[in-house]
Formats: structure tokens, sequence, C-alpha cells
């Protein structure tokens, strides 16, 4: 008896191929299946194998249907016989003819993203079904900097308060400092209320900024005072509103925090949290948790760049919690260390690529 190997997506599709070369004489013996591919850049592709066998009783009709070479069973046999990838060794997998070339791929992709710090979701959507073609260094940052979304609505025309959060030492007051001297250089008329009355000398780093670009500032200690200050600078264009670092086991001080954020209206305010890149993925989680019981975060500014050795954590944050980078800061200068953000300034920040970035970002701008 001679038994016929025949392989498909289906056993449907396998049957209705047999059928097709074999006519009505041909019986299944048995049938098989299995997965095969499977690796960084292709997918797992379902598999069915049948072998069928001729009935003795429809002989004759075996000599009016086309013949089966050898060559055709050894190529049926031979995709039978592929392996399912997810039982292999990685030894094993480079003997399935998996391309060398395929391989060293996925190992320089994981070596940068490891590098950079770049994991959880952020990391899956950049490597399903990543091709990167003859460029992967040029392709994998493209895939990196495109999954992160920028606040150019925010930054073009800002709400009238923006109010910024973020822990003691995430570099708030410095960077309100910068950006209300970057509107002021554009012709903004802009003010600046401090909120934070419980860190020692708070305020008076935010006076001497605020008196050094001629800008006015108020403290206040109560939700009175709140609305004195708004009400005093219900003329200007811009409001950047400045806050006490926040932790979570302190109650009272959270407490006086919402009261005095209830104060400024929703449509009127954007809530800006200050992510330093020296941060933990987890940490600038944790923070992002619990400011939004209280308010809605709007979009985020990442601080402290030249003491990072990489982007890639708070990347990986903004992807996670989906929120728009506004700003970068990368050191204390003001307003010199302060940039809107954009792809390709988050682009310097990536590690480990063998290309030089900056040169390639001073021929675009």
């Amino acid at each position: 008896m001679e038994y016929i190997t025949i392989v498909s997506d289906t056993y449907e599709k396998a049957l209705e191929e047999a059928r097709r070369r074999y006519g009505d004489a041909l019986r299944v013996h048995s049938r098989r299946e299995y997965t095969v591919g499977g690796g960084l850049f292709t997918r797992k592709r379902r598999k069915c194998e049948i072998t069928c066998y001729l009935s003795n009783a429809r002989a004759e009709e075996k000599e009016k249907r086309p013949s089966v070479t050898s060559q055709d069973l050894a190529e049926f046999e031979k995709e039978a016989q592929t392996p399912d990838p997810s039982s292999l060794t990685e030894a094993e997998r480079l003997d399935t003819g998996q391309p060398a070339r395929q391989l060293e791929s996925r190992k320089r992709v994981d070596e940068i993203l490891d590098l950079n710090g770049i994991g959880m979701k952020l990391r899956e959507r950049i490597v399903d079904g990543f091709e990167p073609g003859d460029d992967l260094e040029l392709a994998l940052s493209d895939r990196i900097i495109s999954s992160i979304a920028i606040d150019h609505e925010n930054q073009a025309h800002p709400r009238k308060y923006q109010i910024f959060l973020g822990p003691t030492g995430s570099g708030k007051t410095t960077t309100l400092a910068k950006i209300a001297s970057l509107y002021k250089t554009v012709g903004k008329d802009v003010g600046i209320i401090c909120l934070d009355s419980y860190r020692v000398g708070a305020y008076d780093q935010v006076k001497a900024f605020a008196d050094a670009f001629s800008i006015p500032s108020i403290l206040v200690e109560d939700e009175d005072a709140v609305i004195l200050a708004k009400d005093s600078l219900r003329d200007k264009d811009l409001v950047l509103v400045d806050t006490m670092g926040l932790s979570p086991n302190d109650i009272p001080l959270n407490l006086k925090l919402r009261g005095l954020l209830s104060l400024f209206e929703e449509q009127d305010t954007s809530y800006l949290l200050t992510c330093p890149a020296t941060m933990k993925t987890q940490d600038m989680l944790k923070q992002w948790r619990h400011y939004t019981q209280f308010v809605k975060v709007t979009s985020l500014i990442v601080t402290k760049l030249d003491e990072s050795q990489s982007i890639g954590s708070f990347l990986t944050f903004a992807y996670e919690v989906g929120l728009p980078v506004a700003f970068c800061t990368n050191g204390q200068g003001v307003p010199d260390d302060l940039k809107k953000a954009s792809t390709l300034v988050l682009m310097e920040y990536l590690d480990g690529f063998d290309m030089e970035i900056r040169p390639i970002i001073g021929q675009l701008t």
C-alpha cells in the first residue's frame, strides 16, 4: 500500500488538496497539527499534515490521476517534519534554517533595548512585527520614537494655568522658571503662583527666578489666598503654578494640595508631571498613580537628562500611561537648558546606537 503525505494550513485545506490530486480513492490514515516560525520578526503559523493511502478497490482511478513524483513527496515530507520551534533549545533553533542575519538582528535589537532600559508594553510594541530592513538602527530608533506622543498643542497654545506636579527633587521649580522665561521671550504676559509654603526656601527660589525675568510671583498658603492670587493675575496670558512635593503617607499635606488645586477651573488648567530621567519606570508609575487620584495629568516633562545615561525608562513610562511629552530639561541653566519635546530631541538621548544621531539632527533642524 502506498502512503502519501500532504501539508496545508488546515485539515480541511489538506484534505481538499488530497482529493483534488487523487480523487475519491484516497483514504486518510492519520493527521498531525503543529506550528512553524515564531522568531522575533516572524509570527507562528499553524500547519496540518495528513497521511493518506489509495484504496485498492479504486486502484484503477489512480491511473487516471497525475502521479506523484519522488520530488513531490520529498518536499511534502520535509515540511511535515519541521518541528515546533517552542520545543527547541536555542542551539537547536540555529539549525532550523532561520537566517543568520535574522538572529543577529534579534540580538542587536535586544542589546539596544536593554541598554536603554526599555521594557513593559513599549518593548512589546517595538518588537512585534518589527522588520528592520537594510538599516536596523535607523528603523529601530524610528520605531521607538514613533511610539511616544508629543504635546504640540500645549506647547503652542497653553491653557492659562499650568500646574507643575512631581516628587521633591524632580526639578519642578527650575523647570517652571525655564518655561516662564521661554513664554515671556515669545511675548506672553506671564505670572507665577507658588503653593509650596512648606519646604524651606522654596518660594525664595521661585521669587529669585521671577525677579530676574521681571515676572510677578505670589506665595499662597490657603484657599482664600489662591482666589486672591488668581484675581491679581487675571489679566495674565499664562500663570505657572509651583506645588510642593508629596509623599503618599503625608495625608494632611495631600489633603491640603487637593483643596488648593480644586480652585483652578479644569477647562483652563493643564497638569504637567515632572519626571527625572534618573528615576526608575516603576517609581514614575507610583507617582503618576498617586497624583491621578485627585487630578487629571495632561502631559509629561522629563528632567535631568544630563544626569542620566538614557531616556529609556522615561519613554517606557510615557508609553505605559499614554501621555504626551511637553518639555525636556538637561541642566540647571535658565532658560538655556530647556527644550520643547520633539522626536528629534528625544532621539538625542537614545543610547547604544553606532550611528551618530546628533549630526543627523543637525541636518534636519
